[in-house]
């Protein structure tokens, strides 16, 4: 996927056009300090912007993606914060923390049941007890709805003397329990262009609730967006707050 590779240096300036990254950051600090959390692991931390934010907040964070190039960038532009190469559906501590993040579209490249279990039983002994998972999820109902998109624009950012031109189009390829989406990608990148295919999961919340309850998670909270506004079945995503149970 070349939007981790070979489009990496530029991989948050892409995404933050689509998203509200301070919101973002208030809502886990809000969450972080109501349940006194003070270590975190954020899984498929990109090139680090979460981790160095929190990190500057007091909080003690270590970053994992399995993307090393997206590592080598989180290091060189954040020397002072901590990263480790892993695979979410495999990486384990050595030692416990507070709360474990997994955030923007990773949880959706989970593509079948084992996958997912495999995550979250790894999250339940990655926490100590009684610790905190954050979870945002593509929403597969209004997926389902439309099941189609054709590629348009839909961002424009720049990036030093680089201009970028982001567009996206969607097709639904499995319409089963298992909900698969494949995602096409154009990059113009002044005169170069990229194609990238994303293939991804996408989840009815009914089913999240099960995976929870199959792994010991109690849910707490449920929401549609970082203002913590009620989730919607025609909302793009979800939102999940739960706690480890014994």
């Amino acid at each position: 996927m070349k939007l981790y590779t070979e489009l990496a240096e530029y991989y948050f300036t892409i995404e933050e056009a689509s998203r509200k990254f301070s919101e973002e950051i208030l809502f886990l600090r809000d969450n972080f300090k109501r349940h006194k959390i003070q270590t975190v692991l954020d899984v498929g931390c990109g090139t680090g912007e979460h981790v160095k934010e929190l990190q500057g907040m007091g909080f003690k964070v270590l970053g994992v993606d399995a993307s090393k190039r997206m590592l080598e960038i989180a290091k060189t532009r954040f020397p002072h914060c901590y990263y480790e190469y892993g695979r979410m559906e495999s990486y384990l501590l050595k030692e416990p923390v507070d709360a474990v993040v997994c955030l923007y579209g990773t949880f959706n490249y989970l593509l079948n049941d084992d996958d997912v279990g495999n995550f979250l039983r790894n999250c339940h002994k990655n926490l100590k007890q009684a610790g905190l998972l954050v979870l945002e999820i593509w929403n597969a109902d209004p997926i389902h709805k439309i099941k189609r998109k054709p590629i348009t624009t839909v961002s424009n950012v720049k990036q030093g003397s680089v201009s970028i031109r982001r567009n996206r189009g969607f097709r639904l390829t499995r319409a089963d329990d298992i909900a698969i989406v494949e995602v096409n990608y154009v990059y113009n990148l002044d005169k170069k262009d990229l194609k990238d295919k994303h293939t991804m999961r996408v989840f009815h919340f009914p089913q999240i609730r099960s995976f929870l309850d199959d792994y010991k998670f109690d849910l707490m909270h449920l929401y549609g967006n970082y203002d913590g506004e009620k989730y919607l079945k025609t909302g793009a995503r979800m939102l999940i707050v739960a706690k480890k149970r014994s």
